[in-house]
């Protein structure tokens, strides 16, 4: 009997639940991006994101001149304030659309590094990420004024065109390339806060250089429920990109999605 009872394994108990994702606070993030987005365009908060776009405007009113009037009224957000919000919500946009496109790499980061450093060393990453695609918002926004005075139908089409353009290039090949790889993390010490943030930094950056045609689409789309419906698509082509086992076939494929949607919106301004 005590042989037998030598012979046997013993196992440990079965967790009662699952293990939760390490990803998971930045996906509910993302959840939530989402959710306050769709909030602030449904009660008519955002119109765009143009840093001059009127702040009284009506809810899905398209508006083709965004030049700031040259007296505003009393009370009036001047640009300055207005530009903060349009940057602020662009980066609310970007924690929604691209952050799940990052969800592997932050995972690299979680699942390679020191349980006590694990929450420091993904929140570095996700910072330093998100910084590099607020800082294209903000060159977007400054850059502006120079597609304020055409239609807005007619800037969203060319924005159309340059994104189905860029999808065939050999370097958007070569960004999508680089956002699938991974980098070596060190797993303790200064070294791993400094790799974490340096895989953040050559990450971001091969993902704005393999996404940031279409996300130029959004900074000329107009607000409502265009918008929401340009940010689902646009989303999907990310994704799909980041997570299909042939992301060439993906990138074809959406770049003729994107050169066919881009005579429509100059036909129909309402798409914009």
């Amino acid at each position: 009997m005590a042989l037998e009872d030598a012979g046997r394994t013993r196992t440990a108990p079965a967790s009662r639940w699952p293990r939760p994702r390490v990803t998971l606070g930045y996906e509910l993030a993302a959840v939530a991006a989402w959710s306050a987005v769709i909030a602030l365009t449904v009660t008519g908060a955002v119109h765009g994101l143009h840093p001059a776009a009127p702040a009284t405007a009506p809810a899905g009113e398209v508006a083709h001149h965004h030049m700031p009037p040259a007296h505003p009224p009393p009370g009036a957000p001047g640009p300055g304030t207005a530009g903060f919000g349009s940057l602020a919500m662009w980066t609310l946009m970007c924690v929604a659309m691209m952050l799940p496109a990052a969800l592997p790499a932050l995972a690299h980061v979680g699942d390679n590094s020191l349980r006590r450093h694990r929450r420091r060393a993904m929140a570095g990453f996700a910072a330093v990420y998100l910084t590099v695609w607020t800082g294209y918002g903000a060159l977007l926004l400054a850059a502006a004024p120079l597609w304020s005075r055409p239609p807005g139908h007619a800037v969203a089409a060319g924005a159309l065109a340059l994104a189905a353009a860029w999808q065939l290039t050999v370097h958007k090949r070569r960004a999508l390339r680089d956002c699938h790889r991974s980098s070596p993390l060190p797993l303790s010490g200064p070294r791993a806060a400094t790799g974490a943030v340096r895989f953040g930094l050559r990450h971001g950056g091969a993902c704005l250089r393999s996404c940031w045609a279409l996300m130029a689409v959004m900074a000329v789309a107009g607000g409502g429920a265009a918008m929401l419906a340009w940010m689902a698509l646009l989303t999907g082509i990310v994704m799909a990109e980041r997570f299909a086992s042939g992301p060439g076939r993906v990138t074809r494929l959406t770049a003729g999605v994107l050169a066919a949607a881009a005579p429509a919106v100059a036909l129909l301004p309402a798409a914009v």
